[in-house]
C-alpha cells in the first residue's frame, strides 16, 4: 500500500525529532553591531536564488523583530499563531543546562498582563484548550510558543498577540512560581525517562563526541533544575529573547493588513534586555576508521543495529542546486528503504523494521544511517544484511525499475500537495513554515515545488542517483552500533570487539548485483459483470447526506464536502469486530497480519510497487464492534480506490510470511510492555476496568502465541460475507461514486444477516489493583475510575464529557500546578456503544511512585468536592468554551462525518440526529446539569483504583526534546 504522505523538502527536519537549526549570521549593516554572530537577521530567501511562496507576507520591524503572515481559510475562522524564538538548549552555558526549557514553562506562570495561574484560564475562557491550542516546546536551537486562536477578528488577534508579547519580553519570573514549577519540571523529567531515552543519551555521546550536542539535552540536569532561580532564568531570558532573534508566524483566517498594523503597534517597542552574547561553539566530530558502540538496555524490547556516518559540513545558504542535491540523496535512500522492506517480508529475515536515511542538521553536521530492529539473538545476522545491502548499493548501484518507482512516488507527492493546497490546514502550514525558517531554508509553495523539481526528477539518471549515494557514504569511517536488549558476552572479548568481528566478517562476503524487478499488474481480479440495482434512495438535505440501499442489502452513505480539496475517504464496514472475537488476541493479530499480507494475488511489497505514483491506500481495521476497510484517495483516483477495496474484500491476503513477521514484532512489543508502566496498564489495567474481559487492553502473550493463520482466516471469512455498509466523504462526484459502488459492491451476492447479541460488562466497583513492573525506570501511574453508563442517552453522554473536562482541569490545577506531583494528567468519560450499561470516567496521572497514594487521595478528594459542592460557573465556562470551538472545527472535518455520523448509521440511525443536535445541545449544557451528574457518578465508594509502580528503580537521567 502507499506509504504515509511525506514531503521531501521537510525531510531533514523530521529525521531526528530533537534537532532543529543553528543559525549563521548574515547581519545587515544597521544591526550588525548589536546582533550576535550566530543569529540571522536576513530571511533565508534574501541570500538564496530561490523565491519564497508568493502567498507569504514577510515583515521586519526597525528593532529586528520579524514576522511571516499567510492568509488561509481552513479551518474557517481559526488562526495558527506562533512565537518562534531562535534559541534553545545549545545557547545555554554549562551552569544553565535546562534553563531554556524551564523558561518555556515559566512564561505560562506570570507575565506583565497575566497574573500567575491566569494565562491558561484566559485561553480556556476564549475557547482554547491548553495543550491542544496553547502549548510550547523547547529544542536545541528553538523555543516555539503556539496559540491556536478560535477566531480571526480584531479582538481575537489582539488577545493572541497580547499573550505573544508577554512571551517575548513580559515574563515576571517570580521566585514563588519558579519554586512551584520546579516539581512539575522534575515530574516531566521523570515522565520522559525510558530505556529508549537512555539509549539515545549514550548513542549521542558516541556519535557526536567532540560537539556540544550530548551536553545540551533540552530537559537539562537535575542539579540545574533544582538550583534554578530568578537571576539565572532572567539572565538567559534577557540574552536570547531578543527582538532580532524572534519571528512571529501567523497563518489562518484573518486580514493581513489588520495583522500587520497590530503587530507593528505591539512589537515595535521591544528592546533587548542586555548586550548581545557570544554564541556557543558547536564543536566538531572527528571520526576515522571503523568504530563500534554497544549499549545494553534489558527493558528496550528489541535490539537496534545501525551503520552510520557523521561528518562536519560548512553552513551554506539555501539554493536550487543544494535542494537538488538533497533531493537526489533522498531518492537514493528511498530505493535502499524499499530493498530493506522487501527483505523484511521474507520468512528468514533477521529483522522486523528498517530505515535508511541521510540528512544535514544544524547546518554543521551531516549524517547517514542504515539500521534495523531485531530480536537480540539476531543482531549478527542483522548487521551482516545491513552491511551487505549498503555495500551492494555502493558497488552495483540501483536498477532502472527502482529509480522509476521512487520517481513515480515523488511526483505523486508533488501532485497531491497541489491538489490539497487550497484547503491545507493552517496549523500544519505554520509549523512547516517555522521548520523551514529554523532550518535556514526557503519555504516554497506546492506549485513552486512541482515547477522546480518535477522536471529535474523526470530527467534524473541512474548515474546521478548512484553518485549521490556514493557521495554520502564514501567517507573515511563507519560507525557500527548495537543497542538494546542484546546481551553480547564472550570470555576475553569486549562487546565492541565482537561487533567489530561480525562487521569485518560480513565485509569479506561477496555481494551480487541486484535483479531487475518483474512487472506486476493491478487490478488482477475480473471486473464484476453487472451493476447492482438500487432498492431505496434517501436524502437528508440539512446534513448533505444521501443514502442508497441496494437490492443485495448493501448500504451506501455519501456526503460531498469542500473541507479539503481533492480528499476522499471511504469506510467499508461489516461484522461485529473485536466484540465477536473467538479467542483472546485474535483481533489484534488479524489486523496486523492482513495489513502485512497485501492481497491474495500480490504481496504487500508487490502491491506497493504496483501503486507507485498513486495517492491511494487501503487498510484493514478491527474496531470494537465492527470490521472496516478504510481507504483514502484523491478525487481522480476514485476508481482505483474502489478496485482496491473490492480486492481486499474478495481476495484478502493470509500470508504465512506476514504471520511470522507480525509474531516477531509482537514478541518485541511484549518484551517492552512487561518493563513499562504504560505496558502494565495495557496488559492488566484495561481488562481489570472491564471486569476481567480479555477483549480490553492487550491479551497475555502466551494466549497470542497460540493463535494460527487459519483462525484468522476462518473468523474474517465469515465476517466479510456479512452485510456491508459503505460510507464516502469528501470531494467527489456523487453520480460517479454511486456507479462505482453499484459495480463493485451492489453486484455482490446478498449477504446473510448475522444476529448481534447484547452484552454487558462488570465494572470492578470499590476494588483496587496494585501492579509491580520489572523496570529500573523510576516512575509510576495512579488511576482512579468511576463507573458511568453507555451511549444510549446522548444528552447524558455529552454532559458526562463536560464533567470529564472539569475534572481534568481540577486535576491540572490541584495536582500538577499546586502539588507538583505530576507532569501528565488527564481525565475523560468513555461511554460504550458496544456494551449495554458500560461506561468509565477515568483519571490517569503519571507520578513519582512514592507519591502514588498521595495522588490517589488527592483525586478522591477532588471528586468528592465536585460531587458535594458541584461545578463552579467559572470553571464550567472554561471547560465548555474549548469544546464548542472544537465542535465548530470538527464539523468541517471529513473524518468526523465518516467515523461519527455516517459509518454504521444503518445500524443506528440516531447518529444523524446526534449530528444535528451536537452544537446546540452542547451550548445548552449548564453547570447545574453537570453538577447533578457529578453527584450521581463521582461516588468514591464505587471507584476503582490502579497503582502501578516499579519493582526497582534507578535515578532519573535527562529526557530529550521537551513539550510543555
Amino acid at each position: 500500500m502507499k506509504k504515509k504522505k511525506f514531503y521531501w523538502p521537510h525531510f531533514f527536519g523530521y529525521i531526528i525529532f530533537f534537532i532543529a537549526v543553528f543559525f549563521i549570521s548574515f547581519a545587515s549593516e544597521s544591526l550588525a553591531k548589536k546582533t550576535p554572530a550566530c543569529l540571522s537577521i536576513e530571511w533565508p530567501h534574501e541570500k538564496s536564488d530561490l523565491s519564497p511562496a508568493p502567498e507569504l507576507v514577510f515583515g521586519k520591524l526597525p528593532n529586528g523583530f520579524r514576522y511571516v503572515l499567510m492568509e488561509n481559510h481552513e479551518p474557517r475562522d481559526r488562526v495558527s499563531l506562533h512565537l518562534n524564538v531562535q534559541a534553545g538548549s545549545l545557547h545555554e552555558k554549562d551552569e544553565q543546562r535546562g534553563l531554556a526549557h524551564y523558561l518555556e514553562h515559566m512564561l505560562f506562570n506570570g507575565s506583565e498582563h497575566f497574573a500567575p495561574g491566569e494565562l491558561v484560564k484566559y485561553f480556556q475562557s476564549i475557547g482554547m484548550a491548553f495543550g491542544a491550542d496553547a502549548n510550547a516546546h523547547t529544542g536545541y536551537d528553538e523555543t516555539v510558543y503556539d496559540v491556536l486562536l478560535p477566531t480571526g477578528d480584531k479582538e481575537s488577534l489582539e488577545k493572541g498577540l497580547l499573550a505573544i508579547q508577554d512571551y517575548a519580553r513580559g515574563a515576571l519570573l517570580l521566585e514563588s512560581e519558579i519554586e512551584r514549577e520546579r516539581g512539575i519540571i522534575l515530574a516531566e523529567k521523570r515522565t520522559r525517562d525510558s530505556a529508549g531515552y537512555r539509549t539515545h543519551v549514550a548513542s549521542m555521546n558516541f556519535l557526536f563526541s567532540g560537539t556540544l550536542l550530548p551536553q545540551r539535552m533540552p530537559i537539562g540536569t537535575e542539579a540545574v533544575i533544582k538550583g534554578a532561580n530568578h537571576s539565572l532564568l532572567k539572565d538567559y531570558y534577557d540574552a536570547w529573547y531578543r527582538p532580532e532573534n524572534m519571528i512571529l508566524v501567523m497563518v489562518g483566517d484573518f486580514k493581513t493588513t489588520l495583522a500587520e498594523s497590530l503587530i507593528k503597534s505591539r512589537f515595535t517597542a521591544l528592546e533587548p534586555g542586555v548586550p548581545p552574547r557570544t554564541c556557543p561553539d558547536l564543536g566538531k566530530v572527528r571520526h576515522k576508521g571503523t568504530k563500534t558502540f554497544y549499549h545494553f538496555e534489558k527493558e528496550a524490547g528489541h535490539t537496534s543495529v545501525a551503520i552510520q556516518s557523521i561528518w562536519n559540513t560548512s553552513p551554506k545558504p539555501d539554493s536550487l542546486t543544494f535542494q537538488k542535491e538533497l533531493l537526489t540523496q533522498y531518492l537514493a535512500d528511498s530505493i535502499v528503504n524499499h530493498r530493506l522492506e522487501a527483505i523484511t517480508e521474507k520468512p528468514d529475515a533477521p529483522f522486523t523494521d528498517t530505515v535508511a536515511s541521510s540528512w544535514v542538521f544544524l547546518n554543521q553536521l551531516g549524517s547517514a544511517k542504515i539500521g534495523a530492529r531485531s530480536a537480540p539473538e539476531n543482531w549478527e545476522k542483522t548487521l551482516s544484511v545491513l552491511e551487505q545491502t549498503l555495500r551492494q548499493a555502493l558497488k552495483f548501484g540501483f536498477t532502472p525499475s527502482e529509480l522509476d518507482r521512487v520517481r513515480k512516488e515523488f511526483l505523486a507527492e508533488l501532485d497531491a500537495a497541489i491538489l490539497e493546497k487550497d484547503t491545507k490546514d493552517s496549523d500544519k502550514l505554520s509549523r512547516a513554515i517555522i521548520e523551514t525558517l529554523n532550518d535556514d531554508k526557503v519555504y516554497l509553495s506546492p506549485d513552486q515545488d512541482k515547477a522546480l523539481y518535477a522536471p529535474f526528477v523526470q530527467a534524473l539518471t541512474l548515474e546521478q542517483v548512484n553518485d549521490a549515494f556514493a557521495k554520502v557514504w564514501n567517507r573515511d569511517h563507519r560507525l557500527v552500533l548495537v543497542t538494546g536488549n542484546a546481551k553480547i558476552e564472550q570470555k576475553n572479548n569486549t562487546p565492541e570487539s565482537l561487533i567489530r568481528a561480525a562487521f569485518d566478517a560480513s565485509a569479506k562476503t561477496e555481494v551480487t548485483a541486484p535483479v531487475q524487478d518483474k512487472a506486476l499488474r493491478f487490478p488482477y481480479l475480473p471486473e464484476p459483470e453487472r451493476k447492482g440495482a438500487v432498492k431505496k434512495e434517501m436524502a437528508f438535505s440539512d446534513l448533505g447526506i444521501e443514502q442508497l440501499d441496494f437490492e443485495n442489502g448493501v448500504r451506501l452513505n455519501l456526503k460531498r464536502t469542500d473541507f479539503k480539496k481533492n480528499e476522499v475517504i471511504v469506510a467499508v464496514s461489516f461484522g461485529f469486530g473485536q466484540k465477536s472475537e473467538p479467542a483472546p488476541g485474535l483481533a489484534m493479530l488479524a489486523e496486523s497480519v492482513l495489513n502485512q499480507s497485501g492481497l491474495g494475488g500480490l504481496s504487500k511489497e508487490e502491491l506497493d510497487r504496483t501503486l507507485a505514483g498513486k495517492n491511494t491506500s487501503v487498510r484493514f481495521h478491527v474496531k470494537e464492534d465492527h470490521f472496516m476497510l478504510r481507504g483514502e484517495t484523491v478525487s481522480k483516483e476514485l476508481p482505483l480506490l474502489f478496485q482496491l477495496l473490492y480486492a481486499h474484500l474478495r481476495d484478502p491476503g493470509y500470508r504465512e510470511e506476514a504471520h511470522v513477521l507480525v509474531m516477531k514484532r509482537f514478541e518485541q512489543m511484549y518484551e517492552k510492555l512487561i518493563h513499562t508502566i504504560d505496558g502494565a496498564m495495557d496488559l492488566s489495567g484495561e481488562s481489570f476496568l472491564a471486569g476481567g474481559d480479555s477483549r480490553f487492553g492487550i491479551p497475555p502473550h502466551d494466549a497470542l502465541k497460540k493463535l494460527t493463520l487459519e483462525q484468522i482466516r476462518s473468523w474474517i471469512d465469515v465476517a466479510r460475507n456479512s452485510p456491508l455498509e459503505i460510507s464516502v466523504v469528501g470531494d467527489f462526484d456523487p453520480e460517479s461514486v454511486k456507479s462505482l459502488a453499484s459495480q463493485y459492491f451492489g453486484s455482490l451476492l446478498p449477504q446473510k444477516e448475522i444476529p448481534q447479541k447484547a452484552e454487558s460488562l462488570n465494572f470492578p466497583e470499590g476494588k483496587a489493583l496494585d501492579l509491580l513492573v520489572d523496570t529500573k525506570i523510576r516512575k509510576g501511574m495512579a488511576v482512579v475510575a468511576w463507573p458511568t453508563t453507555d451511549y444510549s442517552d446522548i444528552q447524558r453522554v455529552r454532559r458526562l464529557s463536560i464533567l470529564g473536562h472539569v475534572l481534568n482541569d481540577r486535576l491540572r490545577v490541584e495536582i500538577r500546578e499546586k502539588l507538583g506531583a505530576t507532569y501528565s494528567q488527564y481525565a475523560y468519560n468513555d461511554s460504550s456503544r458496544a456494551y449495554v450499561g458500560y461506561g468509565v470516567l477515568r483519571s490517569v496521572l503519571l507520578t513519582d511512585p512514592k507519591m502514588s497514594e498521595t495522588v490517589i487521595k488527592a483525586v478522591r478528594r477532588i471528586a468528592s468536592d465536585l460531587a458535594l459542592d458541584g461545578v463552579k460557573d467559572e470553571e464550567f465556562q472554561r471547560a465548555i468554551e474549548p469544546v464548542l470551538t472544537g465542535i465548530k472545527d470538527m464539523r468541517r472535518n471529513n473524518r468526523y462525518w465518516l467515523g461519527t455520523v455516517m459509518d454504521l448509521s444503518a445500524r443506528d440511525p440516531r447518529q444523524l440526529d446526534w449530528c444535528r443536535s451536537i452544537q446546540a445541545d452542547y451550548a445548552a449544557i449548564t453547570a447545574e446539569e453537570v453538577s447533578v451528574l457529578a453527584k450521581i457518578y463521582l461516588d468514591n465508594k464505587k471507584a476503582a483504583t490502579i497503582v502501578i509502580q516499579p519493582a526497582k528503580a534507578d535515578p532519573v537521567p535527562s529526557p530529550p526534546n521537551s513539550d510543555s
